[in-house]
């Protein structure tokens, strides 16, 4: 720094790393971004990962879990002029068909009547209904395939459904 002149130090940054590509300062400054950029990233994986180790250490104390089994969150929203009756019939048909797939530790949460970010098939609220369970990754497909050609009596009550890996 002792050598540089008045007149260089008042260059801006952006003129000294355009004109003089080879000089030391331009080499000493890229390092030090990459490294701050490598921490924050790594940093953010790390706090991703011990959330989700403690979603799935949450989610295991309750249940034995096979080693090859996998956690699903499947969300369903449900048309909101059904009765409770149907409503009951529908979760309990999507129950029969986790247990059939030997999913275990099936947990449901119904959320309740809540308003859509947008209108489906005309409605602009829905019934939204949470499954948490631990099954074969293969059961995610058979989820997919069920809920997307639903029984001749059923195919109007699910307005939306979405399968998660936790």
């Amino acid at each position: 720094m002792a050598s540089l002149t008045h007149m260089e130090r008042a260059v801006p940054c952006s003129v000294q790393r355009s004109t003089a590509a080879s000089s030391r300062q331009m080499h000493m400054v890229a390092p030090r971004m990459a490294f701050v950029k490598a921490t924050t990233f790594s940093t953010a994986a790390k706090s991703v990962e011990s959330r989700s180790v403690i979603t799935k250490a949450a989610f295991v104390v309750n249940a034995q879990v096979v080693a090859s089994d996998v956690i699903y969150e499947t969300m369903i929203v449900l048309r909101p002029d059904m009765s409770d009756e149907q409503r009951d019939q529908e979760l309990a048909k999507f129950e029969a068909f986790l247990k059939k797939e030997s999913a275990s530790d099936v947990k449901v949460t119904v959320r309740g009547r809540q308003r859509l970010a947008y209108p489906i098939k005309r409605f602009t609220e829905g019934i939204y209904v949470l499954y948490t369970y631990a099954a074969h990754p293969d059961v995610s497909q058979a989820v997919q395939k069920n809920l997307s050609t639903p029984e001749a009596g059923s195919e109007l009550n699910i307005l939306r459904h979405m399968t998660f890996r936790v």
